[in-house]
This record gives structure tokens, C-alpha cells and sequence, in this order.
């Protein structure tokens, strides 16, 4: 074949490559592609509320369009993806701050697939690197029921209330803001059906409506919360702001009718995410069943294990101790069968 037959034959090639939809696509940059069609995709189907979109466009604008924006989408490759990862946890981006740009790009991708962009998945074995710096979570508090009962004391019966859902039936404080005066449903339970988020309402943050167990007592003293507001009505908010049509906002609680009360004490650390945590560490060293304190909080059983409970210090040594025990009675065993 000479020169020309050959550019002819090419020619015939290309052709046929240009008239594939799938071909034209993947011409698109990846910038392209994220801001015209990922992107709108996940508001249209409800998979991020607003702050949590807040966060993924953060990620992509900031993190990886940066580095891969201008490639073409055909002619992505996995190293490009390891290449993002690596030089964030170069530049010394948390572990947990990489793992999650590694599973919007892997999210990414997955879209390229759906919408003919690539033809085969580049992401499937992406890794966040090693060399990415561990957080360290010996910082993260929890709050003794000793210490609860002393803030419980000095906080008003509202506060009282909205601490009691988070930890012992372990809401989030925009589930407990996000309450409604029907939620109340049914004799020892709540449905939690929204949330209340920077001043949004929206689905809860994993879209699943979930009834919550609650102890006789605590309904009870809600009963009675609800029976002194202006609004009674079952579409009514438990914990009303002043304009009565919206609910309170958390970090003013905190700031404004929490923190000042706990000061004197020395508990100003405990806020939402603190007592949280705590319901799923006190019910973990009561021996309640994983699955169950998984299911209050509304999320997966291995996100309970590895984010929320933390294993005392007290407990870590008693573990140690007991299977040191165990050795030590093998050991003696074998020099007397000596």
C-alpha cells in the first residue's frame, strides 16, 4: 500500500469513527463533561442536597479539574486518576480528605461509562496512596454520663430535649431540628423524615425515612414540650424559632442557649457531633448489637464501627489484659505438665 492509499484508507477509518456517537463524545473534555452533565445529573436525581453538592463541586473545581480538566475524556487514563491522588497526599491532604476525592472520581467515571463518554472503567482498582497523611483520632471526644448529667442540669428543658434525641436515640441535630409535631407518631417511636440544613429542607442525608425507638420518658416530656407552642398543629416544628413557620437553627442554639450554660463547667466542648459520637460509644460498651445502634443513627454498620465508636482507653487495656491472662494460664499449664 502507498502513501495515498493508505491516507485514503484512514480516511475511511475516521469516518467511520466520527459517525459514532460514543467517538464524538469522548472528543469532550473532562471539564466539559463534569460541568454540563455529571454535575446537573446529581442534583436532578436528589443524590446531593445543597450542602453536600456544595462540598462535591468544591472537590472537583478545586481538587481535580485542575489537574485532569483539559483531557479528553477518550483519552483518560488511570494514571491521570493516580496521578490527582498522589500529588494531594503530596501535598499533605488528610487520608479521609483523598479517600474522598478518590470516590468522586470513581463516581465520575462510572457516569463516562452510563453516557458513552469511555468504554471501559479506568477507576476500578484506584487506591487512595499510603503516603497520605493519617488523621489522628485520639482528639475526637465523647462525653461520660456523668458529665452529660451535669450539662443536663444547667440546660434549659428545650435543650434538654434536643441533646436527648442526638445521644440516646442517636439523631442528627438536623434530624431533630427537621421534626415536626406528626413525627410523633406512634408510642415509643419517631419518623425521622427530613432534616433542617443551613437553612434548607431537604430528604434525610441517606433519603431513607426511618422510625427511631425513644424511651417512654423522653416522649413523653416532648408530649408536653409541644403542648405549650403557639403551633400545635401536626405540620408544626417541635423546636420553632421566633417566626414560628421555621425551625431553630443549631449553631445557634449552640452558640447562643448551650455553650453559655456549659462554660462555667468546663463542658463547652460537647456540641452536636460530640454527643453523636457518644451515643454510638456508650451503646457499643453496653453491649447493644451493632445493627441496632446503626439503624437509630440511620446509617450502614461498618460507617458506625469505623467513624462514630471509640474504644475507651480503660477498655483497650482490659482487652489486652484479658488475652495476656489467657497466655499466661497456657504458660503455666505447659511448666507444670514439665
Amino acid at each position: 500500500m502507498d502513501e495515498k492509499q493508505a491516507r485514503t484508507a484512514l480516511d475511511d477509518i475516521v469516518a467511520v469513527l466520527n459517525r459514532n456517537p460514543a467517538h464524538a463524545l469522548g472528543a469532550e473534555p473532562v471539564r466539559r463533561f463534569v460541568e454540563q452533565v455529571y454535575i446537573p445529573q446529581k442534583y436532578e436525581a436528589g443524590e446531593w442536597r445543597t450542602a453536600s453538592g456544595q462540598e462535591a463541586e468544591y472537590l472537583f473545581r478545586r481538587r481535580i479539574l485542575p489537574e485532569i480538566g483539559e483531557v479528553r475524556c477518550r483519552d483518560l487514563r488511570a494514571e491521570h486518576l493516580r496521578g490527582v491522588l498522589r500529588k494531594l497526599a503530596s501535598e499533605g491532604l488528610s487520608y479521609e480528605s483523598v479517600s474522598k476525592i478518590r470516590f468522586a472520581m470513581r463516581d465520575m467515571v462510572k457516569r463516562m461509562l452510563a453516557e458513552q463518554y469511555l468504554t471501559f472503567n479506568i477507576a476500578e482498582g484506584l487506591k487512595t496512596p499510603r503516603t497520605a497523611r493519617r488523621s489522628d483520632r485520639s482528639h475526637l471526644r465523647r462525653v461520660m454520663l456523668t458529665e452529660y448529667l451535669q450539662a443536663w442540669k444547667v440546660l434549659d428543658e428545650r435543650e434538654r430535649l434536643a441533646c436527648d434525641l442526638v445521644i440516646f436515640c442517636g439523631l442528627r441535630e438536623s434530624e431533630v431540628y427537621g421534626l415536626k409535631n406528626q413525627d410523633l407518631y406512634a408510642p415509643g417511636a419517631i419518623r425521622v423524615a427530613r432534616s433542617w440544613y443551613r437553612g434548607e429542607i431537604n430528604p434525610t442525608k441517606t433519603n431513607v425515612i426511618r422510625n427511631v425507638g425513644v424511651d417512654p420518658e423522653i416522649l413523653e416530656r416532648l408530649t408536653s414540650w409541644i403542648a405549650t407552642l403557639f403551633d400545635r398543629s401536626p405540620t408544626g416544628w417541635v423546636f420553632p424559632s421566633e417566626r414560628i413557620a421555621t425551625p431553630l437553627m443549631p449553631d445557634n442554639v449552640l452558640r447562643r442557649c448551650i455553650h453559655p450554660r456549659l462554660e462555667p463547667l468546663g463542658l463547652d466542648w460537647i456540641n452536636f457531633a460530640v454527643l453523636r459520637r457518644s451515643h454510638s460509644t456508650l451503646h457499643e460498651e453496653r453491649g447493644t448489637e451493632a445493627k441496632i445502634i446503626a439503624d437509630q443513627q440511620g446509617h450502614g454498620v461498618g460507617v458506625h464501627l469505623e467513624k462514630y465508636v471509640q474504644t475507651s482507653l480503660a477498655r483497650k487495656q482490659e482487652a489486652v489484659a484479658a488475652l495476656w491472662a489467657d497466655f499466661k494460664a497456657l504458660q503455666s499449664e505447659a511448666w507444670l505438665a514439665d
